[in-house]
């Protein structure tokens, strides 16, 4: 799903799974084959959901009823009912997280944030946080899409992929 917001930012997702009922109402639903977060986490592990729902309000002018993650490994399911205030805010979120990302790419500044899950990295050599130097940077340009490329969007599993 996709959609773009006021000032030209595009947002850009794959559900796992979308209910609609007959009265219209939605239901987005994701899977995740990992453990499900204690309590304190659960906002952090929604915000997904709550990206999904944004773009779903702004594509269809619909807030989804309910957002449901299922873990699959333990059966736990974790549900949350946004409403319209509350995307309107994450909306706002999603915007300064953007600004953000744009503010490090003029700047060239991509401060590492440490953490436990640091210990799991292989990218710890050219960490500056390990004591290591990033190597530089292309030029936003050189990231665009020439017009030879060829975008996949999906890929079946079982296609080889080739040349």
């Amino acid at each position: 799903m996709e959609a773009e917001l006021d000032g030209g930012m595009r947002l850009m997702g794959y559900i796992d799974r979308l209910d609609e009922a007959a009265t219209g109402e939605l239901r987005i639903v994701d899977y995740k084959t990992g453990r499900a977060p204690q309590e304190a986490f659960e906002g952090k592990a929604l915000f997904q959901l709550k990206f999904y729902a944004l773009v779903l309000w702004r594509t269809r002018g619909v807030v989804p009823k309910e957002l449901r993650l299922i873990y699959l490994g333990e059966g736990e399911l974790l549900r949350y009912a946004p409403d319209e205030a509350e995307l309107a805010g994450f909306e706002r979120t999603v915007r300064a997280l953007w600004q953000a990302i744009e503010r490090a790419m003029a700047s060239g500044d991509w401060r590492a944030r440490p953490s436990k899950l640091c210990g799991w990295c292989n990218h710890q050599a050219i960490c500056p946080a390990f004591g290591g130097e990033s190597p530089p940077l292309p030029e936003p340009r050189d990231l665009l899409l020439s017009e030879d490329a060829v975008l996949v969007t999906a890929v079946d599993p079982s296609t080889p992929l080739t040349a």
